[in-house]
């Protein structure tokens, strides 16, 4: 029997799953828009990325929105933005309208992500806190999974315009969700704090852990958002694998996330957040400097990149976690949704200038470029990372507030 804390979070961490789900099929379906409307390494580039610029607006507005109107008033019909951008992406007659409803998708999830964390942190106990959250990244993964399954035989039909049921599909979970969604109450915390004349003191304090969680969310969204979109194309093009090899190796990444979240679900709460973050980014920025040199090996490359996505779960998870849970309540979705936009960011710039680089510099050097964008971040965790199991979410708003 599912407690209601659990239930809550699943159905908070299917905005999550939508997100996945979408962003894969997005990438799946480029196989298939790439060759309809013939097109260039730009174009391809902008209809990846859109989503993820739509995302830091919807997170940076819906997040402040969230501290202002509560968290359900938004949880409750931000995923609409989805339904609607995944409808108009799959009937467009031109690029500019595929672009229009991927950023509409970009809307809908960036809007999600703050109120449906904060729900789920304010909802929890200190020695659960951390699981619960980390569902919504779990059903994250899972969303890509599942799109893997689900693409694959589409890409084979005759049907020149499968990328339109490709991208269609992406409307079908948000709208379960919502559906879903309304048997849920708003946060009593929330509820409580908002009363409250409670002002924050502590600013450097608040200024470093807000610059930590959204310069991490940078990086690991950066990269992980290039392998989320490309790895089918770059499997193809640029290791000349079969299509379907390369959506199963692509799927795979995915399974790869999961297994890292399952891991930050079990042992966050027991071991606690840092114990998971260092070590994850260090073996990152390993597997990307060793992944220099294994492009010249389908096989190993392959591997690798289902590793990178093990250590990105966990990584990206924790990351997440904290963006969640340690500022303080009037604040939490409007510091969630900063941390978000600056992940999100990250992964608009990388998805945008990929096809680019893929052109110009060649793989190899992608993956150095990325070794080295990543190795700061193994010094900053080391020196700013908090531990925050354990502790109440009044216990880690006094850091802020004296």
């Amino acid at each position: 029997m599912v407690d209601k804390d659990t239930y809550i979070a699943v159905l908070a961490g299917l905005g999550g799953f939508s997100d996945g789900f979408a962003l894969l099929l997005g990438g799946f379906a480029l196989l298939s828009l790439s060759r309809y409307f013939k097109l260039t390494p730009g174009i391809e580039g902008l209809i990846i990325s859109i989503p993820f610029i739509g995302s830091v607006i919807g997170s940076l507005i819906f997040g402040r929105l969230s501290d202002v109107l509560g968290r359900k008033a938004i949880f409750l019909n931000v995923l609409a933005f989805f339904v609607l951008g995944s409808l108009i992406s799959a009937v467009a007659y031109n690029t500019l309208l595929v672009i229009i409803g991927r950023f509409l998708v970009g809307i809908g999830i960036g809007g999600d992500v703050p109120p449906s964390t904060s729900l789920v942190a304010e909802l929890s106990s200190e020695s659960s806190r951390g699981r619960l959250i980390s569902i919504q990244s779990i059903l994250w993964g899972l969303g890509g999974a599942v799109a893997a399954l689900i693409a694959l035989p589409l890409l084979n039909l005759t049907d020149v315009e499968s990328w339109r049921i490709i991208l269609g599909l992406g409307a079908i979970p948000p709208l379960i969700v919502l559906a879903l969604r309304r048997s849920i109450n708003e946060s009593w915390v929330w509820e409580i704090k908002k009363k409250s004349n409670i002002r924050l003191s502590n600013r450097s304090k608040y200024a470093l852990d807000l610059a930590f969680t959204a310069a991490s969310l940078f990086v690991w969204t950066f990269i992980l958002a290039i392998f989320a979109n490309y790895t089918p194309t770059i499997l193809v093009d640029a290791m000349r694998l079969s299509r379907d090899i390369a959506l199963l190796i692509s799927g795979l990444q995915w399974i790869g996330f999961v297994i890292g979240g399952l891991i930050v679900f079990r042992y966050c709460d027991r071991f606690g957040r840092r114990t998971l973050i260092i070590p994850a980014t260090v073996g990152e920025v390993i597997l990307l400097y060793l992944s220099v040199i294994m492009v010249k090996d389908s096989i190993a490359l392959s591997l690798a990149l289902i590793a990178l996505w093990v250590l990105g779960g966990i990584g990206y998870i924790v990351n997440s976690i904290y963006s969640a849970e340690l500022f303080p309540t009037l604040l939490r979705g409007t510091s969630s949704g900063i941390s978000f936009s600056a992940g999100r960011l990250g992964g608009y710039i990388s998805t945008l200038i990929l096809p680019s680089m893929l052109l110009n510099i060649g793989l190899s050097k992608v993956f150095l470029i990325l070794a080295v964008l990543m190795t700061p971040l193994i010094a900053v965790c080391m020196l700013t990372a908090p531990r925050s199991e354990n502790r109440s979410l009044e216990e880690l708003e006094k850091d802020y507030i004296k």
